[in-house]
């Protein structure tokens, strides 16, 4: 929110109310927020003072300010963890800062009872200190396409290719379940009948919404077309078969996996085989690589020789210290 310093004083109240509704600030947080010159310092503390006197902001003891709310919306505590918890996810996806991540985040927090309150304030207090790279502006361009219906021009940057451009219709945006990092589903009219795809929206360059607009197919049904990904990618679906040593069986037992095609199965010997159905295997591999010497791909056998050949290089990592040089 960007004001003008000669906005009359009226104005000036009312976008510091607004911004005060959810959030704790001090007068040099509200300087920021409000994106007001240095010399406005002054002027804003001069405000809150008034706002003050009227009963619509209080001062709490570490020099920040709040807006006094009147009946607050009492969550029961199943609720008051959903919130919490979205706040949390939100905060864990939030990699750099970004204004309408923290006022969301600051909307989360607002009606959360003690103590869920005082750690989500401090978790915004310390997302106002993030980077900004400009990749918090992307996604928040993308969004903004996809609501409104409008296509999507940037340049999208591929690892070790060529970049692509991109007209995007957006059917769907979409957080990574294993790595949190924003992707948009669609069409991209530059290269007709390449169909629905997948896009990494940190890979966008040079953003651009068009003013011509799109239709989301009525029969696109999202979580279906997701349906099939361990992560993000699709793609035929492909069984996945692996066991598990008997001493993690608990812990296999605890995950909780979309993809499964039956339910765990515990051996004669004590392990335990999962059967996967998954579209595409790759991003399973890191999955897979955590258990360690703990678990066995079994099929498919692409992805056993994958798994064997990323084993055997980290092997080869540590070959020093496994044979150390004069050892018999």
């Amino acid at each position: 929110m960007n004001l003008d310093s000669d906005l009359p004083k009226s104005e000036r109240l009312i976008r510091l109310l607004e911004t005060l509704q959810y959030a704790q600030a001090s007068p040099r947080d509200l300087l920021r927020r409000l994106q007001l010159p240095e010399h406005k310092l002054r002027s804003v503390q001069r405000d809150l003072k008034l706002l003050i006197e009227r009963g619509d902001v209080e001062r709490l003891p570490d020099n920040t300010y709040r807006r006094v709310r009147h009946g607050r919306t009492r969550l029961n505590p199943a609720e008051a963890l959903a919130v919490y918890s979205a706040a949390r996810l939100l905060f864990h996806h939030a990699a750099e800062y970004n204004e309408h991540y923290l006022s969301a985040l600051e909307k989360l927090a607002s009606d959360l009872p003690e103590p869920a309150r005082t750690i989500a304030l401090r978790a915004n207090r310390s997302y106002r200190e993030r980077p900004n790279r400009n990749i918090s502006r992307g996604v928040e361009l993308a969004a903004q396409a996809w609501l409104s219906q409008r296509y999507l021009r940037c340049r999208y940057q591929r690892p070790g290719k060529r970049p692509l451009d991109l007209e995007l219709a957006i059917y769907f945006v979409e957080i990574g379940a294993q790595n949190r990092a924003a992707y948009a589903i669609g069409v991209n009219r530059a290269y007709p009948g390449s169909g629905i795809r997948v896009y990494k929206i940190g890979r966008m360059r040079d953003l651009t919404i068009l003013p011509d607009a799109y239709t989301i197919p009525e029969d696109f049904d999202a979580l279906q077309y997701l349906s099939g990904a361990w992560g993000i990618m699709t793609g035929p679906p492909i069984r996945v078969v692996l066991e598990f040593s008997a001493n993690v069986a608990e812990r296999v037992y605890e995950e909780r996996l979309g993809c499964l095609v039956e339910p765990p199965h515990t051996l004669e010997d004590g392990r335990v085989r999962l059967t996967l159905e998954v579209g595409g295997w790759l991003e399973l591999v890191p999955w897979v690589l955590g258990w360690g010497q703990s678990v066995e791909v079994k099929a498919p056998q692409e992805l056993r020789a994958y798994v064997a050949d990323q084993v055997r290089g980290a092997a080869g990592l540590y070959a020093q210290e496994l044979h150390p040089a004069g050892a018999v």
